[in-house]
């Protein structure tokens, strides 16, 4: 045989740079497919499903720094619409005159100029100059009742189908049903959350208690369905207009709505497209590869970096997403909110980023490469873990039955303790098949063990010519 037909056991190197440099790129290529893939799973999954969505962001609903956030938004927003210091300032003024007018009745006829002549010089004060003094404390009062309201049990129990009708609505606006959801719509900017009704609850436990001071405000009991129907209507009802941000929070602006809508839209169709597309690229990848050892590891790797690299741009967008908001109560929020809802893609990654060090580990250590047999010169018990001297190979044939129930144990107990959580669930069940399938390997390696004489043995004597026996006898 010649020496370039020749070729190093267990190595499988095939083809030339050609074939190298196609393998590189399918390298490159189903990483990055195996990141988008695990992204799209993950909206598809998560964030696109409105129960799955909602069973994410459950945390966040319960924590007490949302509702802080919650009252302080729409004490803000009750205040706006009531504009005390304007009716205020005006009763004040109001009940001055008729003070001022009571007191000049009791004079007499004479004296009456003189004390208006004098009133006319002076600068005397009004009751309008305890505007700010009446308004902070009614401020500080309407801010008690919002807050009671937005912490109430009742509330607690209407907010979550709020946020999951607003989280339906603002998914169904992506996909293109702009119609069919009032509580969420787009403006020529942005995209905005309705929050008239919340608004609207709340004013009517503030005139609760405000009633003598605004007799003349009547709320109506039925609001429209529409934002800016809404607002106009509570304007109506309180006599001014009201200003054209009461009622709205802003969720996105309209150029990031665009680019979500279509990244919504181009999941929906491709997501299974997209996973099938890398599984079958990552076969090709291994096919084409000069050794499937060097592949499987160069592809693990890439895999494993490219999911690195996904995790640190999310984390960085956290930021981004925290720094939106406006007060403290509302960054915390939103940080809990987003660590609520990228807690699966987190799964996920794990899960593909195991699987993916798994295979570098798997592709090193099969097919007993020269590494591991320098190595195991050099270090003896390297060989005894890696199973190269087959003394790890027998031990496991001999307790064989032993630690199949083991696994099976270990498996179980795993998935109950994790409360049958399909991330843990997948890395159990890959787990055990690894472990039942190193166990049936280890069976083959020891009977191939016995099958073979040992180095020492001596070979029997042949039999001498003319079929004699021992001793030279016929």
């Amino acid at each position: 045989m010649s020496q370039s037909a020749t070729r190093v056991p267990g190595d499988g190197k095939r083809g030339g740079a050609a074939r190298r440099w196609v393998a590189g790129a399918l390298v490159v290529i189903t990483s990055l497919l195996f990141v988008a893939s695990s992204v799209a799973l993950w909206a598809h999954q998560t964030v696109f499903d409105n129960d799955r969505f909602m069973a994410a962001v459950e945390p966040a609903l319960e924590d007490p720094a949302l509702y802080d956030a919650l009252s302080e938004t729409v004490s803000n927003q009750v205040l706006d619409a009531l504009d005390l210091d304007d009716r205020v300032s005006t009763r004040l003024e109001q009940l001055d005159e008729v003070v001022a007018g009571a007191l000049t009745a009791q004079l007499d006829a004479a004296d009456r100029p003189l004390l208006e002549g004098l009133l006319g010089r002076v600068d005397r004060p009004s009751l309008a100059s305890l505007t700010p003094v009446v308004v902070e404390r009614l401020e500080g009062r309407v801010r008690q009742i919002v807050d009671r309201l937005v912490t109430s049990d009742a509330f607690a129990e209407r907010l979550p189908q709020l946020v999951g009708r607003a989280h339906a609505a603002a998914i169904g606006i992506a996909r293109g049903d702009v119609d069919d959801y009032p509580n969420v719509y787009l403006t020529d900017d942005a995209v905005m959350l309705n929050t008239v009704p919340i608004v609207a609850d709340a004013l009517r436990e503030v005139l609760g208690e405000f009633g003598d001071m605004l007799p003349e405000v009547t709320l109506p009991d039925n609001l429209s369905d529409k934002a800016d129907e809404a607002r106009a209507q509570l304007g109506e009802a309180l006599g001014s207009r009201i200003p054209d941000d009461v009622g709205r929070v802003k969720l996105l602006d309209r150029e990031t709505f665009d680019l979500v809508q279509g990244t919504v839209r181009d999941i929906d169709r491709v997501v299974v497209v997209l996973v099938v597309v890398t599984i079958l690229l990552a076969a090709a990848t291994l096919a084409v590869a000069p050794s499937t050892r060097r592949g499987a590891v160069q592809l693990g790797l890439g895999v494993v970096a490219g999911l690195v690299l996904t995790a640190a741009a999310v984390a960085q967008l956290r930021s981004t997403v925290v720094d939106v908001a406006r007060q403290p109560d509302g960054r915390h929020v939103a940080g809990v909110l987003y660590d609520s809802v990228t807690g699966g893609l987190h799964q996920i990654f794990w899960l593909v980023g195991i699987v993916g060090a798994a295979a570098v580990v798997g592709a090193l250590l099969v097919g007993s490469p020269r590494w591991l047999a320098s190595a195991g010169d050099r270090w003896p018990w390297v060989l005894t873990a890696t199973g190269g001297d087959g003394r790890l190979a027998r031990w496991v044939a001999t307790h064989a039955d032993a630690l199949r129930i083991a696994v099976g144990a270990v498996v179980l107990l795993v998935v109950v303790l994790t409360g049958f959580a399909w991330v843990p669930l997948v890395l159990a069940l890959l787990g055990g098949v690894a472990a039942l399938w190193g166990i049936a390997a280890a069976a083959r390696i020891e009977r191939s063990l016995d099958a073979v004489p040992p180095a020492d043995a001596v070979p029997p004597a042949p039999a001498p010519p003319g079929g004699t026996g021992p001793g030279g006898q016929r």
